[in-house]
């Protein structure tokens, strides 16, 4: 039987149960700091609290329920030795395509300010942006990100990429390496960052990257909290020099109730909400990697522990 030691939500260990019901052979599934979930052979887990899984002496192999793995990579004490496996889900990539289009939309057609109009029983038209040409660019290409450049490309944005290291995608002008990171940055209107958190990504967005946008512009960050610097994008929203942000994920989750995003102007606050995990279509991948690590086989999607993705 395999013992797969789970953490998450009282709710997700239902659903798991039931989506990996008819995809694996005969298995157990208990929480992962129960007696029983500690003897697992494979932790399928989110952000579980530091050191629990040092004691998982029978684990083969760690699956993530998302696509992060930085709460892995600072916890010292999870075993480098065992696979570490991140969810890459297409449902999970339509899902924050959607979002970042709808954020990045919602700016570009001045949609605030109609809404505020509408509240006043103002009748206020302003001119409108380009149909075609604005300049977006997605930081991080991979899995995800490679969907989203090429969808805003479809809705005739002029798309830039940005990747660790050089890539391909049609339609869309790339650049890769730190060194490209500022001619990257000039002159776009929108930045999208869908990457994962290492050291060279932590502070990405910063004072110099937001002077080099246009004026005005617009951030979305659907990646990770730390990728922005909060106090250089306040300061320049404060200024005018970046029109607005929305923003799913931040250094500290739940953000706290006396920071300046909830009450800030030009700031659209989301819960960690852009892709939220879909059981039903992520299931097949899970179940498959943890077949493979029952079988000591090397699993799809699994994470480099050296570069943190």
């Amino acid at each position: 039987m395999i013992r797969i030691g789970f953490y998450g939500s009282d709710a997700d260990i239902d659903l798991w149960r039931a989506a990996l019901k008819t995809r694996l052979p005969s298995f157990e599934i208990a929480r992962l700091l129960d007696d029983v979930g500690q003897q697992c052979d494979v932790a399928l887990v989110w952000a579980p609290p530091p050191g629990a899984l040092s004691d998982c002496a029978n684990l083969r192999g760690i699956i993530m329920q998302g696509q992060g793995v930085d709460h892995m990579m600072r916890d010292e004490t999870v075993p480098r030795s065992v696979p570490l496996v991140r969810l890459v889900d297409p449902d999970m990539s339509n899902a924050l395509s959607h979002w970042a289009i709808l954020c990045a939309l919602d700016f570009w057609r001045d949609a605030d300010h109609y809404r505020t109009a509408q509240a006043d029983r103002r009748w206020d038209p302003r001119p409108q942006r380009p149909a075609t040409g604005g300049q977006v660019g997605i930081l991080g290409t991979g899995a995800i990100g490679s969907v989203i450049a090429r969808r805003f490309a479809a809705l005739g944005f002029s798309v830039r990429g940005f990747a660790r290291s050089e890539r391909h995608i049609e339609g869309v002008e790339m650049f890769a390496g730190g060194d490209q990171l500022a001619a990257f940055a000039d002159g776009l209107d929108i930045v999208v960052s869908v990457l994962p958190l290492t050291p060279d990504t932590t502070g990405i967005i910063n004072a110099d990257f937001l002077a080099r946008m246009s004026a005005g512009a617009f951030v979305i960050n659907g990646g990770r909290g730390p990728q922005i610097v909060d106090d250089d994008l306040l300061a320049a929203l404060d200024s005018g020099h970046i029109g607005g942000a929305a923003l799913d994920v931040f250094a500290v989750e739940p953000l706290p109730q006396d920071h300046r995003y909830w009450t800030h102007p030009s700031v659209r606050v989301w819960p960690h909400v852009a892709a939220q995990t879909n059981t039903d279509t992520a299931a097949d991948q899970v179940a498959a990697a943890i077949i493979s690590m029952m079988d000591g086989q090397v699993p799809a999607n699994m994470v480099d522990w050296s570069r943190g993705y």
